[in-house]
């Protein structure tokens, strides 16, 4: 346990040495076993994370807390001395890394959920072009994931933020010879460049107004970190009108990492990825980035109430929207990437209505149970040709009947079903947007209908997805001509190269279901059963992470600020005893009873009925097959404008640019041409009498 303690800094630094040996050893060495140095890499950070938690959990009367400095990795202007805290001071920035309860849950959720996806990926990517590409990046992406949450400071966030960013494009843009693939990269890339710019702007804003960009600053010097002084009573002018719009600028970056409306469409169309890639990054990791910097830097949002109610109002019209179009998906990744969006909505309504714990647990069931789901349609697709398209297959409980139960777990999870993990995650968020502190009565109402619709629609989609896909009569696609698999993309030689020559009566004769792929998804499925018990009956999680500096600063802003706040979804103790079950947890479980029976009566008894009340609303239909017109906003009023405004630029620069560089060369060229028709016609005098002229014009010229 000591070794966690005293080397920390391996835990990023041993995927990233995997992704080395991979990214330059796999082409010409590894090849087909370019997977051991990521599983090697990444599965000692997840038992080094592990042991980080065990460690951290077994600490009763002080806490988990300490920094490690690898070097000072920025230094720039300000004074000789150059210390923190001090505005006008040097801009120091150490390349280091802090260690708290908050630190430890993020750490074994990036790298426990990674590995067993990292796992999964070597039975789904067997036989693929790039095997070995695609593990570096993975392996990156978990050094850059893990600088993220273990940085001690907002530069050091940043790194990692603009770092999963880049692997993020990699790896959607991984089957590149696919136009959509290309454009899906470039979009997720582009529309994260927007929400980065205003997360950059905040972070600049914070080391004018404070002086630092550390979270908790020198340990040896107390209250000199961004975090504790933003807390602090005594803030300069300057500083208080700073807090009025940092949280802004920060959130900002918040939205276009985490997917929330407007920046949420790079997300559904990032599934273009590999299925790994989708429960990796868009699922368990990188679009929780947002929610974990708004709960690090509670004490810079939670003062501000404008901010507040801005993160809930985001959070829940987006989950509610995003519900709204996965009612009318028909890709399985599709259904399940607007379940991301609408689910992260969740938890920024979580961290808006002051109730962090509840949003970082939701955090935590969802990355088990969506990667469960991501994975588990990964197998389908695996088995069905590259098909997703849940209208051509039904019944696939005897064709895959392991990953039937499998995502059984997973649905009733999402669906929030007790006593599945999404439940109690999901019941914490709902009861808090009804009891939070501020909002007022009409808002707090507000939240907590949108919040319930959108649970019944939840419940509704995800199992509109699994009696489609698993129950009923058993129908299999048909193989495409040039079927192999992925989505297009081949296999060499994983036992499924078959798929271009056998028949669907030939699935009997083929393990869909291979043991390196269905054992990850059987430990996530645990996860996705258990891990609600994480914060109930007694909230031992939200106990655990109170004890976070970052939750006790962002607790003492806000209390001072509401008085009747309550400090248990804060993570601190209460002396008010708090009920096991409350109405909303009754009223959550009848919603998505009733969105599961829903689910049944269109989906399962009469598939036919579904279909005929949406031939009878065929406006709301529309609206929905349209994804209410987002994309096409977006093209019309932001990149077709940018596209024309950059045709006129490239035009000027052709024409008008180009012609007055090549005017300048073509006059000299025309003026001796015309020269040459009339000065050199053969006669050497002439051309003598011609150049004595000129001298005696020099001479002249010179002596004159």
């Amino acid at each position: 346990m000591d070794f966690a303690l005293q080397y920390p800094y391996l835990i990023p630094l041993l995927p990233l040495i995997g992704a080395i040996i991979a990214g330059f050893f796999g082409a010409r060495f590894l090849k087909g076993q370019s997977h051991w140095p990521i599983w090697l890499g990444v599965g000692a950070a997840a038992v080094l994370s592990l042991t980080l938690l065990v460690h951290a959990l077994g600490l009763h009367e002080e806490p988990l807390k300490f920094s490690y400095t690898w070097f000072q990795w920025i230094k720039l202007g300000g004074s000789a001395d150059g210390a923190l805290g001090q505005p006008g001071k040097s801009f120091l920035v150490n390349f280091g890394y802090y260690f708290d309860p908050l630190t430890s849950v993020m750490l074994a959720v990036v790298c426990g959920i990674g590995f067993f996806i990292t796992v999964f990926a070597a039975g789904y990517m067997k036989g693929e072009g790039g095997y070995y590409r695609f593990f570096a990046y993975l392996g990156l992406f978990i050094f850059m994931m893990t600088n993220l949450v273990m940085g001690e400071n907002l530069i050091m966030l940043y790194l990692g933020w603009e770092g999963v960013g880049l692997c993020s494009y990699l790896l959607i843009g991984y089957y590149y010879d696919k136009p959509a693939a290309r454009e899906a990269a470039k979009k997720a890339f582009l529309v994260n460049r927007i929400g980065d710019f205003g997360f950059a702007l905040g972070i600049m804003l914070c080391f004018s107004a404070f002086g630092t960009v550390s979270y908790f600053g020198d340990p040896a010097v107390a209250g000199d970190g961004l975090l504790e002084m933003a807390a602090a009573g005594n803030l300069t002018e300057y500083q208080t009108c700073a807090l009025t719009f940092i949280p802004f600028l920060l959130m900002v970056g918040a939205f276009g990492k985490s997917a929330q409306f407007p920046l949420y469409v790079w997300l559904p169309d990032a599934m273009e990825g590999p299925t790994p890639v989708s429960a990796l990054i868009h699922a368990a990791t990188m679009v929780t980035a947002g929610i974990y910097m708004i709960a690090r830097c509670g004490s810079l949002f939670v003062g501000n109430e404008a901010a507040m109610i801005t993160v809930a109002a985001v959070g829940a019209f987006t989950a509610i929207f995003a519900g709204f179009i996965a009612l009318r998906q028909f890709d399985l990744k599709k259904v399940f990437a607007y379940s991301t969006v609408s689910q992260l909505g969740f938890m920024f309504v979580g961290v808006g209505v002051l109730a962090p714990v509840a949003a970082v647990f939701h955090l935590v069931t969802h990355a088990f149970f969506k990667a469960l789901l991501f994975l588990s349609s990964g197998v389908v697709m695996h088995a069905m040709n590259g098909i997703l398209d849940l209208r051509q297959m039904s019944g696939l409980k005897e064709v895959l009947p392991k990953t039937r139960w499998l995502m059984l777990i997973g649905c009733l999870a999402l669906a929030g079903m007790v006593p599945f993990s999404g439940f109690f995650s999901k019941d914490e968020i709902i009861h808090a947007a009804e009891h939070g502190a501020l909002h007022g009565h009409i808002g707090r109402l507000i939240l907590t209908v949108v919040l319930l619709a959108t649970a019944f629609m939840t419940a509704y989609y995800t199992f509109r997805l699994y009696f489609r896909v698993f129950e009923g009569p058993l129908k299999v696609p048909e193989a495409p001509a040039d079927a192999h698999g992925h989505g297009g993309h081949g296999h060499d030689d994983h036992g499924h190269g078959g798929h271009d020559s056998h028949g669907h009566g030939d699935h009997g004769h083929h393990n869909h279901e291979p043991m390196i792929m269905i054992a990850p998804l059987a430990v996530l499925a645990v996860g996705a059963l258990l891990a609600g018990f994480l914060n109930w009956p007694v909230h031992g999680l939200g106990h655990f992470l109170g004890e976070s500096e970052s939750f006790k600063l962002a607790y003492k802003v806000a209390s001072a600020r509401f008085a009747e706040l309550d400090p248990v979804p804060m993570g601190q103790p209460s002396s008010e005893a708090h009920g096991l079950v409350n109405a909303v947890m009754v009223i959550s479980f009848v919603i998505a009873a009733l969105g599961i029976f829903t689910a049944y009566v269109f989906h399962l008894k009469d598939r036919a009925l579904a279909d005929r009340k949406a031939a009878g609303m065929p406006a709301v239909t529309s609206l929905l097959d349209g994804k209410f017109w987002v994309d096409e906003i977006f093209i019309a009023g932001i990149v077709e404008p940018l596209r024309m405004f950059g045709k006129v630029l490239w035009n000027i620069d052709k024409y008008l640019v180009d012609g007055i560089v090549a005017a300048v060369g073509w006059t000299p060229q025309l003026g001796g041409w015309v020269l040459k028709l009339g000065v050199q016609r053969g006669s050497l005098q002439g051309y003598a009498a011609a150049m004595l002229f000129g001298v005696v014009v020099i001479l002249v010229l010179v002596f004159m």
